[in-house]
């Protein structure tokens, strides 16, 4: 049946190539705009999902992990005196911009962490050593943000709200949503961005053993107010939710994404149903010497089942081209999940597009083709 399936699908090449552009054009831009979607959900969360192993104490104003009210440092004593608390990690963050020689300008949020350990950053941290951030001035950043395309290099020097600072190191894909991440000391990120040292942005809590994070969790609301615990997954997840449900950005790639499928649909139905119509004729006769609709139903969804394979490949292929040429200005992860999405979404669009056309031959007298 595979043979046969594959000459009537090479018999009219102009709608078989017709056929797997559709699905190749529908498939690659839902796995575009998906992935585009993930990732800048992923930049908007991207400093709680690589710290999610640890508990989050923040500011009870705080509703994701961008939006860091500034906290009294004289909770962090306080968080030590909870049962469960093995460790308390301070952390810091700031704005401002980079200048450099040709007087431009970048926007940077500047993490500030605890010397030697720095819990809560930098992550994908590939060139530089982290020792060298105890040097005046240090400063990590992502390899690739906008600061390197001023080819400035490890160890050269530039400015940070007018200090003179300069890059130790640099991390891969460690960056934000439209926003470069730099990574330095925690006195550093006060002393650059002005914030007292009486204050930090939030606290990582590791935990001793014989406790969970959320008994822990659980400790610190009770025991402190003002305060807003959670387990570092949970903390996540209502980052991602409030970003999902406010920023638009889940509204607009979904709209998309149906359009794309729709697309697909169409195009792919459509010139199926234009194909079977060119070869009523071939089907007819398959029927008059003894096909039966079982037969039939089998040579269209073998062909559609081609289809599905050939153009899914293409499209995987053109997908990942896509996700290497945007890696420095988009972190696009082609998950498992999404690969098998793009799967059922292709023999969705294949099946579902064959069926106009074996209802119609299905329906289709086998005499018709000796009166025609």
């Amino acid at each position: 049946m595979f043979k046969e399936a594959f000459k009537f699908m090479w018999y009219d090449k102009a709608k078989m190539f017709g056929i797997l552009f559709g699905i190749i054009l529908s498939v690659f831009l839902i796995g575009q705009q998906l992935g585009i979607c993930f990732a800048l959900l992923g930049g908007t969360i991207s400093l709680a999902e690589n710290n999610k192993q640890y508990v989050w104490v923040v500011s009870d104003k705080s509703q994701q992990v961008s939006d860091l009210p500034l906290l009294d440092m004289r909770i962090s004593r306080e968080l030590m005196t909870v049962a469960g608390v093995l460790r308390v990690n301070t952390m810091v963050v700031g704005a401002g911009s980079a200048k450099f020689k040709d007087d431009t300008k970048t926007p940077i949020t500047l993490i500030g962490t605890q010397s030697p350990r720095h819990i809560g950053g930098p992550w994908n941290f590939v060139k530089g050593s982290l020792e060298d951030l105890q040097q005046e001035g240090a400063i990590i950043t992502d390899e690739y943000d906008q600061i390197s395309s001023k080819k400035i290099k490890i160890g050269d020097h530039f400015e940070f709200n007018g200090n003179r600072v300069f890059l130790s190191g640099n991390t891969r894909g460690a960056k934000g949503l439209g926003v470069a991440y730099g990574f330095t000391t925690v006195e550093r990120v006060r002393k650059l961005c002005k914030i007292p040292t009486t204050q930090a942005s939030a606290f990582l809590i590791e935990i001793e053993k014989g406790y969970t994070n959320q008994e822990v969790v659980d400790n610190i609301n009770k025991e402190i107010k003002g305060v807003k615990a959670r387990d570092g997954q949970v903390y996540t997840d209502e980052s991602l939710k409030y970003f999902a449900l406010n920023s638009g950005i889940v509204a607009s790639f979904g709209l998309l994404v149906i359009f794309a499928i729709i697309t697909g649909f169409a195009i792919v139905g459509l010139t199926m149903f234009s194909a079977v119509n060119d070869r009523l004729k071939d089907y007819g006769t398959l029927k008059a010497i003894g096909g039966t609709n079982g037969i039939i139903r089998q040579l269209i969804l073998w062909q559609a089942v081609l289809y599905s394979v050939v153009g899914f490949g293409v499209a995987y292929v053109l997908l990942r081209g896509f996700v290497n040429v945007t890696k420095t200005s988009l972190n696009i992860k082609i998950t498992p999940y999404l690969t098998l999405f793009l799967i059922g979404v292709t023999l969705f669009i294949a099946i579902l597009g064959s069926l106009f056309a074996m209802r119609k031959i299905i329906k289709m007298e086998p005499a018709q083709v000796f009166r025609t």
